[in-house]
């Protein structure tokens, strides 16, 4: 038997609850329950289908001159700022500096709200993996923008041509100094991580300046293919579109080492990037390279020599025949029986834990102006950040260190000061309160439904099935007969189980009134607390 044979066991809540859990954030139920009416091969076939390109960021302050309002040139209350003025001709240049920071702040919080938005999509995890693999950061809001809906046209697209445009985005020559690469001066910074961290992989040092997929003189070679590259200044109208300056190119033939069959890129000046990229896809290291990534991205961050052998090989061939289209052999990955078996394995990063803890258990964007709804979706980015996660923020070139830095990895995302602070922020989603975040202290709704999302369990009345319905949806196992016992008493308070019965029927029978209504409210507030707390919820 294949480690890759398709999956042929029970489809049922559980299995599609794992598959939606692992390529979407925080399913709710409804996916769930969608998801087993459809079953595996339509599950996969909604996950990979083409989505449509969502509307662009809005923004959300309000007009005026108001204690929280702001006046963008470039954009009303409500609008897209996206086609305005990078660099706001505006006095004095602190206005210019909140304006600017009120689009990043837009930009993030809308790139949580396409998360939410996404239902029985593998994109939006897509497009983060992404991001965390070609990493950049910028100041200037349109250039984010610009490099997120790169990644989002290709996220399900062709790698080789992903690497290809990635390389002449503006925010990736600035970041990683393409823009400063001329022939006087070849700058190496973009070449080297090219080969290290964004195809091949570096490997162990076996001779001088040889590090198993490339050596030292193909990082300088591949800086001269390079070199012309130029982004305008920002305060030009032009910033956000590179372009190309043949006399600042170095001309000539440049010679890569037999790592990569000793191949010679001949002078085509602004094409030539196209030329050594294709190249460099022609190495299998490339295809293993990024099989491992998605693999610890989706599965589990182990990879050992069966798994070398017997799944990251198989699909790296699969890439490779596919002319580096990933979308088939990451479909393979996922309707694999090793895939079923990996539950529990993964500890959650802190979007797919603020997701859990939000979307999964109800939780919806308010729906009375888009002031709420950003403001809402940028507590979720500023949470995320606070556990060290901060999209479009990125600590290094490297990415998130909890998916490449050995021997760690995803523990990395636990330690004796996230852990605390991961059950704080789930505690302040479902009982509402005040965080501190970066230094600043948030006001954080409480924002769990649980009145709804008990009136979802079968047979919420019994205070059993109320723990056991809950826990189905928030672990990857059923709760032991200690662990209900002792989830029951934090609802019962040493009482008889009957007592939720009378509490919770009189509830119903009187929804309005609130004197029935806040005493169960708040029990289910502090059992959703607790189980938000327990190691459980805190892998998938």
């Amino acid at each position: 038997m294949s480690y890759l044979d398709k999956f042929t066991g029970d489809w049922n809540s559980a299995q599609a609850r794992h598959l939606l859990r692992r390529t979407t954030f925080g399913p709710p139920q409804g996916a769930v329950e969608h998801s087993v009416q459809i079953g595996l091969d339509g599950t996969l076939d909604t996950l990979f289908s083409a989505g449509n390109v969502p509307d662009p960021p809005l923004k959300y302050h309000p007009d005026g001159s108001g204690s929280n309002a702001l006046d963008d040139p470039g954009a009303k209350q409500g609008e897209t700022w996206v086609n305005a003025d990078p660099f706001p001709n505006v006095n004095p240049p602190m206005l210019r500096n909140r304006i600017i920071r009120a689009r990043s702040k837009s930009l993030y919080a809308w790139t949580i709200l396409q998360m939410h938005k996404a239902g029985i999509s593998i994109r939006e995890k897509l497009i983060l993996f992404w991001h965390n693999h070609f990493v950049i950061t910028s100041v200037i809001p349109q250039r984010e923008y610009i490099y997120h809906m790169l990644l989002r046209s290709h996220a399900l697209g062709n790698f080789r041509q992903l690497t290809k445009d990635i390389t002449i985005d503006t925010g990736m020559l600035l970041y990683l100094s393409g823009a400063e690469n001329i022939n006087a001066a070849p700058n190496e910074n973009y070449s080297r991580e090219l080969l290290e961290l964004f195809t091949v992989g570096k490997g162990p040092l076996i001779g001088p300046g040889d590090y198993t997929n490339y050596t030292e003189t193909d990082v300088i070679e591949i800086a001269k293919v390079l070199t012309g590259w130029r982004v305008p200044r920002v305060s030009d109208p032009d910033t956000l579109i590179a372009s190309f300056d043949s006399r600042l190119h170095a001309n000539g033939d440049k010679h890569l080492s037999k790592h990569f069959a000793d191949a010679v890129i001949a002078e085509n000046g602004e094409n030539e990037y196209k030329d050594i990229i294709d190249v460099i896809f022609q190495q299998d290291a490339c295809s293993r390279f990024i099989m491992r990534k998605l693999y610890r991205w989706f599965v589990h961050s182990d990879l050992t020599p069966e798994v070398e052998q017997h799944i990251i090989e198989p699909l790296a061939q699969q890439v490779r025949a596919d002319e580096y289209d990933i979308a088939p052999a990451l479909r393979m990955l996922l309707s694999s029986a090793h895939f079923f078996q990996s539950t529990a394995c993964m500890i959650k990063n802190p979007l797919d834990l603020l997701l859990s803890a939000t979307r999964a258990l109800g939780t919806e964007p308010p729906k009375n102006g888009v002031q709420q709804e950003y403001e809402h979706a940028y507590d979720l980015y500023a949470m995320a950040s606070e556990l060290e996660q901060a999209m479009f923020n990125h600590p290094d070139v490297a990415g998130w260190k909890a998916y490449y830095q050995e021997p760690g990895l995803d523990r990395m995302w636990l330690n004796n000061l996230l852990l605390p602070k991961r059950h704080e922020l789930c505690r302040a989603v479902v009982e509402g309160g005040t965080v501190t975040i970066d230094g600043d202290d948030y006001r954080i709704p409480a924002m769990v439904p649980v009145l709804e999302l008990a009136a979802g369990i079968p047979g919420a009345a019994d205070i059993s099935a109320l723990v056991t319905g809950l826990a189905e949806r928030m672990f990857n196992y059923p709760i032991s007969s200690t662990q209900l016992t002792a989830l029951k008493d934090i609802v019962l308070q040493g009482l008889p189980d009957y007592e939720w019965a009378d509490e919770y029927g009189a509830y119903l029978a009187d929804p309005a009134n609130d004197a029935l209504r806040v005493p169960v409210e708040n029990k289910l507030r502090s059992l959703l607390s607790v189980m938000m707390g327990m190691s459980e919820f805190q892998v998938m």
